[in-house]
């Protein structure tokens, strides 16, 4: 007497999909719950961007440092032209003279790129 095997064809193929349909789901909750990594979320560090410039103008007045050739310090060959700086409240606008290059962190709440206007964290002679 012959035992007769049953066909688990549509069990295999159940299982198969099921399997896939399982890792889509869970690659699809990692992905959305990973940290975000945009442009927009690493400005947001509390350290700040940091640039270099070459002094143009004070203005004790208005208290704004006007600086040409801005450059972010990890990327030197990317000119982002000139810009009128706010210094934090403990600036010495002595410090620093016109020509001047500057080591610059940027606030990074603060870095308008239509009005070339930022505020900076720290601001010093370089």
């Amino acid at each position: 007497m012959e035992i007769q095997k049953k066909d688990n064809t549509f069990l295999y193929i159940g299982s198969t999909l099921a399997f896939i349909f399982l890792g889509v789901i869970l690659t699809t909750v990692i992905n959305n719950t990973k940290p975000a990594t945009t442009a927009a979320a690493r400005a947001g560090t509390t350290a700040g961007i940091r640039a270099t410039g070459v002094v143009a103008e004070i203005n004790e007045d208005k208290k704004i440092v006007v600086v040409n050739q801005l450059t972010y310090v990890s990327n030197p060959k990317q000119q982002l032209g000139t810009w009128a700086i706010t210094p934090p409240t403990s600036f010495s606008f002595s410090g620093v003279i016109v020509g001047n290059t500057v080591s610059i962190t940027i606030d990074p709440g603060t870095f308008s790129i239509a009005d070339h206007t930022l505020t900076a964290k720290e601001l010093k002679k370089k």
